[in-house]
């Protein structure tokens, strides 16, 4: 990331950036192992099926039964189409999603191609929350939720999910305001 913009009392200023804070490698790999397990388990269904209906000669619709192989080549193919495009999107989006803390200020950047960024001002944080479940305690990763109020009663509420080492967000945000 370049260095950040920060427009204070109609004036820009350029800040360097702060390390990028990600989601956790380890809920990324989750979400991959479950994706991949439960596309297979699905495959193996559908591939149990089509062999039980070749080796038991059951009958099949439109006569079927002869391009039995050719079904399952298919399937298969389609299959590893179908897992390639969600593990890369899976990975992207890890990529793609990062968080900043430059002086007062909290970045969330999101996207590769099309980036969005939307800043939040630290100085209206009410509070921090810091949520782990069983897992995250164990491969220390859980979810950051900051609670944000300006004038006029507008209140924002910020999730910063899946990230590595919550505590360590939470004492940097602390320690911005």
């Amino acid at each position: 990331m370049a260095n950040a913009v920060i427009y204070k009392n109609g004036e820009s200023t350029q800040v360097p950036p702060t390390e990028p804070i990600r989601g956790s490698v380890i809920v990324m790999v989750w979400q991959l192992i479950i994706f991949l397990i439960f596309t297979d388990l699905v495959y193996t269904l559908i591939n149990t099926f089509l062999m039980k209906v070749f080796f038991l000669q059951l009958p099949l619709p439109f006569d079927l039964h002869h391009k039995i192989f050719l079904l399952l080549a298919l399937l298969h193919v389609f299959k590893s189409i179908f897992q390639i495009f969600f593990i890369i999107t899976i990975v992207f989006h890890w990529i793609g999603r990062s968080y900043y803390i430059v002086e007062k200020h909290l970045i969330k950047r999101q996207g590769i191609f099309s980036i969005k960024e939307k800043t939040y001002d630290l100085g209206n944080i009410r509070s921090v929350a810091v949520n782990r479940s069983f897992l995250g305690k164990f491969f220390h990763f859980g979810d950051v939720v900051i609670e944000t109020s300006a004038s006029g009663g507008y209140m924002d509420k910020i999730l910063v999910s899946g990230i590595a080492n919550p505590e360590n967000f939470e004492a940097k945000l602390r320690h911005c305001f």
